[in-house]
């Protein structure tokens, strides 16, 4: 008997399994050419990863240093007058 859930399901299967080929290979291809790129040792390698890290994290700023005291009289670390705060 016809039934077209399971005709389905075999076509879906099909396409599945031909995405996860190639999605194997494009890794294998990644990971061939990963190993071919010259690097001296792992100490270069750990070193450009924390270059990148630090390219990609935002500069955290401290809220204190932003911070003035209540009278506002006093000057800021940098020179500048302090903004009064009330």
């Amino acid at each position: 008997m016809f039934d077209p859930m399971t005709l389905w399901m075999q076509s879906s299967l099909v396409w599945i399994r031909l995405f996860k080929q190639q999605q194997e290979l494009y890794f294998r291809m990644l990971g061939s050419v990963a190993q071919s790129m010259p690097h001296e040792d792992s100490a270069e390698l750990a070193r450009e990863a924390e270059a990148m890290k630090e390219m990609l994290t935002p500069a955290k700023k401290t809220a204190t240093a932003a911070r003035t005291p209540r009278g506002g009289a006093g000057k800021t670390p940098s020179g500048g007058k302090a903004l009064v705060t009330a």
